[in-house]
């Protein structure tokens, strides 16, 4: 490790304080890099050479500073790290009376050292797995899996193990975080350091796992086992969300999506985990902090969006049509039919939900059925069709026949 001169006149600074003697700082080349007296930065001192290059204190007398260049009577001791001598620690005086001071500044500054060593490790290590998230994510239709494998190695992962994509929302936590600590950069960084240090303390996440922190979402890789892979998902989930409740700065809602088996499995299952989170307070009759596209409603609503996406979404246009021209014109039945898939197309928890008498929502529904052809209470296909169509609207597709219908009128 390469002593920076700000971080060795910070440990000066916070040295002298404590131990009220000149402290200074040398390089291995036996530069000055920290000091109380400005005159002496940047300057040659033999003392601390000599320990460099020999792995020993250098206690220099009055008597004896003459022999050493730069150098005044004082304690000077090698600073260790890692068993190597990354500079050296000099407190200034005589040495008979300085010498145990020296030994607690020398103690003091390689505690600081490491601390900070292990915190260039960490933000290292964080930027390798948001560059590795990044890259498996949104690396395009065809990323270099050349860089994902040497960035996966470099991260000690196993790419051929199955994982999950799992995303929250923590910009509950990170507006907690600023409205007591401020909205500096450094605080957003302190704030997802310390989210993560939480998942990790709390077991949620392995050393095959990889979780950053990026717009104010949580995304974790999180490997699971092949077999049982929706129980396991879920139960880890439920994990994470209490880990993050813990934390006492916000509630936070996690979406997770499939089992990954291959590089290519991972935007999709990214995908999933962002429908299931935006899926949250729709009525589905899930825990509203959990949703997994595992559940059999998610996944109903996802494979028929996908299918409406694709050339299905042909098919599907007539009817798009007629919803595009009725809903606008008539918003209760777009909540009337909301209603219907929260619950189950049962026709006395609908009206009760909706807070209508049976006799209004049979009504509803003949209107439904007089614009589009559609009676999904009595028959499943108009079911299926129906809940593919709104899961279908929000296109580009069917915003354009919305906005013919209404330029129509």
């Amino acid at each position: 490790m390469i002593i920076p001169d700000i971080l060795a006149q910070r440990i000066v600074d916070t040295a002298t304080c404590l131990v009220h003697c000149n402290v200074n700082i040398m390089d291995r080349e036996g530069v000055i890099i920290g000091t109380a007296q400005p005159d002496r930065r940047r300057t040659f001192h033999k003392g601390a050479l000599d320990v460099v290059e020999s792995g020993f204190a250098v206690e220099i007398y009055p008597g004896e500073v003459p022999l050493y260049p730069g150098a005044r009577e004082g304690v000077n001791l090698p600073i260790i790290l890692d068993g190597q001598t990354v500079g050296v620690i000099g407190v200034t005086g005589d040495p008979d009376k300085v010498r145990s001071i020296a030994r607690l500044t020398k103690m003091i500054t390689e505690l600081i050292l490491e601390r900070e060593l292990l915190h260039q490790e960490t933000q290292s290590r964080l930027r390798l797995a948001e560059h590795l998230v990044e890259l498996l994510l949104w690396g395009g239709p065809a990323p270099a899996k050349g860089r994902i494998l040497r960035t996966a190695k470099a991260l000690g992962l196993d790419l051929d193990l199955p994982r999950i994509v799992a995303v929250a929302d923590i910009s509950a936590h990170i507006a907690g975080f600023k409205s007591q600590y401020g909205a500096s950069e450094l605080v957003l960084d302190r704030s997802s350091e310390a989210i993560l240090a939480g998942l990790a303390g709390s077991g949620a996440l392995a050393g095959q796992d990889v979780a950053v922190v990026l717009d104010e979402r949580l995304i974790v890789l999180k490997h699971l086992p092949l077999d049982g892979a929706a129980d396991a998902a879920r139960q880890w989930g439920r994990q994470a969300v209490d880990c993050l409740g813990r934390l006492g700065e916000g509630k936070a809602c996690f979406g997770l999506g499939g089992l990954a088996l291959s590089l290519a499995e991972y935007p999709p299952s990214y995908s999933q985990a962002i429908y299931s989170l935006k899926a949250r307070g729709q009525g589905l009759g899930q825990e509203p902090d959990l949703r997994s596209i595992y559940d059999p409603a998610l996944s109903v609503g996802y494979l028929l969006r996908e299918l409406g996406a694709g050339a299905g979404g042909m098919i599907l246009r007539p009817l798009a049509a007629s919803l595009g021209r009725c809903l606008p014109r008539k918003p209760e039945l777009k909540a009337t039919i909301q209603a219907l898939f929260d619950n189950r197309f049962e026709l006395e928890t609908t009206a009760y939900a909706l807070g209508i008498h049976r006799n209004t929502l049979a009504y509803r529904l003949g209107r439904l059925k007089d614009l589009t052809g559609l009676d999904p209470v009595r028959r499943h296909d108009d079911a299926t069709l129906l809940r593919a169509v709104m899961e279908l609207r929000p296109s580009k597709v069917v915003q354009a026949v919305e906005a013919r219908g209404t330029a129509g009128k």
